[in-house]
């Protein structure tokens, strides 16, 4: 497997970066940052939650990455206690904490399941695995939904992580 990453100065420039996305986001109108896109998101993920379903362990779920929130109200759509964290969660947002999923701010053995999309936009994947092992409970279960492109060259998938206009921070040859 083959992992490209983006270039940032330094730990301060990728956390800016993370901040601003729904800001730049909702500013350019795109679609998944904007409201009215909510409730189609939801449906969404909740289609995608209940074909896994049987594997999530327990109930209480921490959603990393968690944006608006919309995998959280889809997981308590499907009977689960959940929450998000993200590091711009936006305003009042009653689904998700502003955190940094590099630094968990909840005790250990918190969490039975642990979900993420977002494992592409991780500064370092060894703190980041650090952190859920550490609030997971014993035998509890991390999901991760990885996105990843097989197709291009070595050399167009670094240019691809690296343009400026890309969100994606790690990108995964393959699985």
């Amino acid at each position: 497997m083959a992992i490209y990453k983006r270039k940032y100065k330094d730990y301060k420039e990728y956390l800016t970066h993370q901040s601003l996305k729904l800001k730049i986001g909702q500013r350019k109108k795109i679609a998944k940052f904007m409201p009215d896109y909510f409730d189609k998101n939801v449906r969404s993920f909740t289609k995608r939650i209940s074909k896994f379903k049987k594997y999530v362990f327990r109930e209480k779920v921490l959603c990393l990455g968690a944006r608006l929130g919309e995998e959280v109200v889809a997981f308590r759509n499907c009977g689960f206690d959940a929450i998000g964290i993200d590091l711009n969660p936006g305003q009042n947002n009653p689904y998700v904490l502003k955190g940094d999923f590099h630094n968990i701010e909840f005790d250990d053995e918190h969490f039975d399941t642990v979900y993420c999309n977002c494992i592409d936009h991780a500064w370092d994947l060894v703190k980041l695995s650090k952190e859920i092992n550490r609030i997971l409970v014993p035998g509890g279960c991390l999901i991760l939904e990885v996105d990843h492109i097989l197709k291009k060259s070595k050399k167009k998938k670094q240019e691809w992580v690296n343009r400026p206009s890309k969100y994606e921070v790690v990108l995964c040859d393959s699985l």
